[in-house]
């Protein structure tokens, strides 16, 4: 199909759906083509702004609904963005929050922890340093991914982020996941990691990410550290993950496969962190924000507003 007739098509799509008021099902069955594919031009008409959803609902405010989660779960601070016209677009705004947020805190020996994940990826590209901190440093959190696909490892995180910051960095030279538990042990004896984790004890403030409901979606899954039945064994038993940690509804740690060879900071380290932001969009992040709240390892959130319409529901707060 040359470029033209796609935007026909998918302005007639974005039409029948619309302004004709006609199901998915109704429209591939009049035009000849897949259901899917009517939703993936749907889709389309968004992305090339044919279609541009403005909903005026006055009675939600960003501002109320993140007062009301911070002191439902007791938080220090949440912040609610715009969720804009796509998931991508909601990490960007809680990218730029996070840089506004750490701008707000910074001092000239602030220690700060940094994970991995898209939106950390999205805060770090969005930083705009207020000024230069060369007595800071800038540490990560767990071992690396070793992926060259996912832009989102946290050794570039770490060194990016410090870059801008015009200060050092101390990045571990370790996979997050090891094959075995006596690896882990020989590469926790070396004098480098010892240092490090020293430093990880000593954080001001941490950013994070929590892992999907969605195993597909995990950056475990993702960097191929488990197969497909691995990931699914764990997430059938209602976990997920927040610095490479298996957590339940309740945010305890109980033993899986990955329990001792995962390296880098423990729970309890990162819970004794005066200030942990975790950074999370989309409904697909209720559960594990749940989980990440109740265990105590975050003190404040950004989130969009999709995250906080679904936790207020889950809670049902008004």
């Amino acid at each position: 199909m040359e470029p033209g007739e796609k935007r026909k098509t998918i302005i007639k799509v974005a039409k029948l759906y619309y302004y004709g008021n006609m199901t998915q099902n109704e429209i591939a069955h009049m035009m000849g083509i897949s259901r899917p594919k009517v939703s993936r031009l749907l889709t389309a008409a968004q992305q090339y702004n044919i279609v541009q959803i403005k909903i005026n609902d006055p009675a939600f405010s960003n501002e109320e609904a993140a007062d009301t989660l911070r002191r439902h779960f007791g938080l220090k601070a949440v912040t609610v963005v715009s969720p804009g016209q796509s998931l991508e677009e909601a990490k960007d705004h809680i990218g730029k929050a996070a840089s506004d947020f750490l701008n707000d805190r910074l001092t000239d020996q602030l220690k700060i922890g940094i994970s991995w994940g898209t939106t950390l990826n999205s805060f770090v590209h969005r930083y705009q340093c207020s000024r230069a901190v060369p007595g800071a440093m800038v540490a990560q959190l767990v071992g690396g991914t070793y992926s060259q696909t996912m832009h989102m490892d946290g050794r570039d995180l770490t060194k990016n982020l410090a870059k801008k910051l015009k200060c050092g960095y101390s990045v571990l030279e370790t996979p997050m996941i090891v094959h075995n538990p006596e690896l882990k042990k020989l590469l926790m004896e070396e004098p480098e990691t010892i240092e490090h984790f020293k430093l990880l004890k000593n954080l001001d403030i941490a950013f994070v990410g929590v892992g999907s409901a969605n195993y597909k979606e995990s950056v475990i899954y993702k960097a191929k550290y488990l197969d497909e039945s691995q990931a699914k064994q764990l997430y059938s038993m209602g976990l997920c993950d927040i610095c490479g940690h298996q957590i339940d509804s309740t945010g305890q740690e109980p033993e899986t496969s990955l329990s001792d060879r995962l390296i880098g900071i423990s729970l309890e380290d990162l819970a004794a962190i005066p200030m942990v932001v975790g950074l999370c969009a989309g409904n697909m992040k209720t559960k594990p924000i749940l989980s990440a709240v109740r265990g105590g390892y975050l003190d404040s959130l950004i989130i969009d507003e999709i995250a906080a319409i679904s936790l207020m529901e889950a809670e049902n707060l008004e």
